[in-house]
């Protein structure tokens, strides 16, 4: 088999999606699709049928994915060395998956400055649910992943970037919030709530313990819904201090100290174990930790 083509039915495989292998790959569609016809007569097969869920795989499909996926991983070890990947003419693809709105502090810095050093090399930020880094991970639909949640696994490697608090966040023209809040103060406030959050907050978890709940007015799909809506309305949230910080680049919006109630909690990457056979994922954990200036700022 084409070794492009193998490329292509991974990402096909990975994504469920044409439009998803694309951009993994740095292609056009129509140039996805055209492989995925090869793809098709070369094993006689269909491989990925078009359904309202996404390109759903045959069986046979299926019976390919895990020996190719272990070969594709095998060969990259095996040609990959340090030193040998060259982030100024390179055209790899990178995705790394991020939860707890991690990505809306480090993933635009990072991008950022990939697109300085590796100007041709393509960069995915991948939105992962929460609780669903590790099926993320299996499914190896991520090349990197940052976390804010306490996930070990034996064949990845975990490296601590920073530690954070939960804050307050307002808009100092509607609200009146001051530098630091009680638990008291805090309840009085009509405020907004990811809908991730209903499930995973360790943070109401343990304000419900301390005999406190939380008035909740607004539920929002992301973090990235907050500046427009606390904007507008007299409503206040309850995030991460990195959401805050990035939040506070580009808007006006307060940040108000809370009690810490849950104690530091840590954002952590996760790497292949085998990472120091790919010169490339080698490059991009670096340029990870080379961003740690950015949670002290």
């Amino acid at each position: 088999m084409d070794l492009n083509l193998a490329q292509v039915f991974l990402a096909l495989w990975h994504e469920r999606s044409v439009s998803r292998a694309a951009i993994r790959l740095a292609l056009t569609q129509p140039a996805v699709s055209a492989s995925l016809r090869r793809l098709r007569v070369q094993c006689g097969d269909e491989l990925f049928v078009r359904t309202r869920y996404g390109m759903q795989p045959t069986s046979r499909a299926t019976e390919i994915a895990s020996v190719l996926d272990e070969c594709v991983d095998t060969m990259r070890i095996a040609l990959g060395k340090p030193g040998e990947f060259d982030p100024a003419s390179s055209t790899r693809s990178f995705v790394v998956g991020y939860d707890g709105g991690v990505d809306y502090a480090l993933g635009s810095q990072l991008m950022a400055r990939v697109r300085e050093v590796a100007p041709n090399v393509t960069l995915t930020a991948r939105t992962v649910a929460p609780g669903t880094m590790n099926l993320t991970l299996d499914r190896k639909e991520i090349d990197l992943a940052v976390t804010i949640y306490p996930l070990t696994r034996p064949d990845y490697a975990t490296i601590s970037l920073t530690s954070y608090r939960m804050v307050c966040v307002g808009n100092p023209a509607l609200v009146n919030l001051p530098d630091s809040l009680q638990l008291e103060e805090l309840c009085q406030w009509d405020q907004i709530l990811i809908e991730g959050a209903r499930q995973h907050s360790a943070f109401d978890h343990a304000l419900r313990n301390l005999g406190f709940s939380r008035t909740i007015r607004l539920v929002v799909p992301s973090f990235g819904h907050l500046p427009l809506l606390l904007g507008k309305s007299r409503t206040v949230a309850v995030v991460p201090e990195y959401i805050a910080r990035a939040f506070g680049e580009m808007t006006d919006l307060r940040i108000a100290s809370l009690p810490d109630i849950i104690g530091p909690r840590d954002v952590r990457l996760l790497s292949p174990l085998t990472i120091g056979g790919d010169a490339g994922l080698h490059w991009l954990q670096s340029m990870i930790l080379d961003l740690h200036a950015i949670w002290s700022a």
